[in-house]
């Protein structure tokens, strides 16, 4: 068939006068083409290419789908049509998923080695909201990194608070089976309280955590976050591939996903700076082996026990020994909830199940055994306040009153009239 430049050649020899004969003799073509085209006077019309069907055309409909939620990984992409039964590679996956991706732009930086064993970076992430009892409450992602092995670890909260991020600490030096030299932060609050130029004010609770384990904290510079890349690229890792699609029923369900893909993702592939394999990696970590002894990571707080025996705490109260009124204590309340432990200079003096509402009065009897009739206090049936109480042993809301002898009338009749 003619192109279109050959067609605009034989239009113009037409217009010189030339015979079909003299044309076709100049322009290659047969004289039935010539005359044909000639004739018609109409440009020839390319035909449509049939493209032939490509492995992925089954596919399309579910990498479109998984798209329009923010999944652009080729890597997960084709295992995932793999599980569908794809029998291409990820070339022609790559080729047709270029079109949809925004490029990303990244600054160049000196990249930054440590040794093994020296340095644990970490950050937190937010990840928009989740509902939880029928209230919206934010989901945040703690991310640790090896420096060296880029061994990774993640774990979901739905709170960044100081309690959260120490026990986020111990949960990753356990899955990686030891403790670094050294851990480096963002000037987070739950760590860095502030800074003079050089000079760093810690939390005291946080420098507490690290004579536990035996780390030394690091921060890194303000404005600077790629002092801490390999945790930043773990984030962004994390966001890339494992949370776009991911579906949960309640935050255990989703850490459970997350450390099956710490187990089978993020730390069974080659990593691409180090060309090596993160888990088989690790062993020359040489971490710190952890430290034998548990640590408190409850929510603590210090309260003045009341002449009533009685501890405030999130607007409730809760009884103690008698025999500690209107001394100091201490309150910790475990991040699992649920309970409520209070001490006195370390010593375990009681403990309640912790009240789901606010306003309850919360008491054990027996811390009130030795208390003389007159200075014993007999507690309302909860049904007289009108605040509703889940039941349970030691629970109850009261209001407390002296215990009084009851007399007849009379006597009090007897007694304004000055008889005995």
């Amino acid at each position: 068939m003619l192109q279109l430049e050959d067609w605009m050649d034989l239009k113009d020899l037409r217009n010189q006068g030339l015979s079909i004969s003299e044309i076709a003799r100049r322009s290659g073509h047969d004289r039935k083409t010539v005359r044909k085209y000639l004739k018609d006077n109409q440009p020839p019309q390319p035909k449509e290419r049939q493209k032939k069907p490509s492995k992925l055309d089954p596919y399309k409909p579910y990498l479109l789908s998984r798209m329009s939620q923010g999944v652009f990984n080729c890597v997960k992409l084709l295992r995932e049509i793999q599980g569908q039964g794809y029998p291409g590679q990820v070339s022609i996956l790559k080729d047709f998923i270029h079109p949809y991706r925004q490029q990303q732009r990244e600054l160049a930086v000196i990249r930054f080695e440590t040794r093994p064993g020296q340095q644990a970076q970490v950050d937190w992430g937010h990840f928009g909201q989740v509902l939880v009892e029928g209230h919206w409450k934010k989901l945040y992602a703690f991310v640790m990194t090896l420096g060296y092995s880029r061994m990774k670890y993640l774990e979901f909260t739905l709170s960044c608070d100081l309690e959260h991020f120490l026990q986020a600490h111990l949960n990753a030096f356990g899955y990686f089976g030891g403790v670094t030299e050294q851990t480096l932060v963002d000037n987070l609050k739950t760590a860095v309280l502030g800074r003079q130029g050089s000079y760093i004010h810690w939390h005291p609770r946080y420098l507490d955590l690290a004579a536990h384990c035996g780390f030394v904290p690091h921060a890194c510079w303000p404005y600077r976050p790629q002092t801490k890349g390999k945790v930043e690229n773990a984030m962004g890792y994390v966001k890339g591939n494992f949370w776009p699609g991911i579906a949960f029923v309640d935050l255990a369900d989703l850490n459970v996903q997350a450390l099956l893909w710490c187990d089978t993702v993020a730390n069974a592939k080659v990593h691409a700076t180090t060309r090596e394999i993160p888990w088989k990696r690790l062993p020359g970590e040489g971490l710190q082996p952890l430290p034998e002894a548990d640590y408190d990571t409850s929510y603590l707080a210090h309260r003045q026990v009341q002449r009533d025996c009685l501890v405030h705490y999130r607007g409730s109260r809760y009884s103690v020994p008698h025999r500690y009124a209107r001394q100091k204590v201490m309150v910790r309340e475990p991040l699992g909830g649920g309970q409520l432990r209070i001490y006195r200079r370390g010593e375990l003096i009681a403990q309640h199940r912790l009240s789901p509402q606010s306003g309850a009065l919360v008491m054990e009897p027996q811390h009130y055994e030795g208390l003389g009739p007159k200075r014993r206090l007999s507690p309302i049936l909860p049904q007289a306040t009108g605040v509703p109480l889940p039941s349970g042993p030691g629970i109850g809301v009261a209001r407390m009153a002296p215990v009084v002898e009851k007399r007849a009338l009379d006597t009090y009749d007897q007694l304004a009239q000055g008889t005995s």
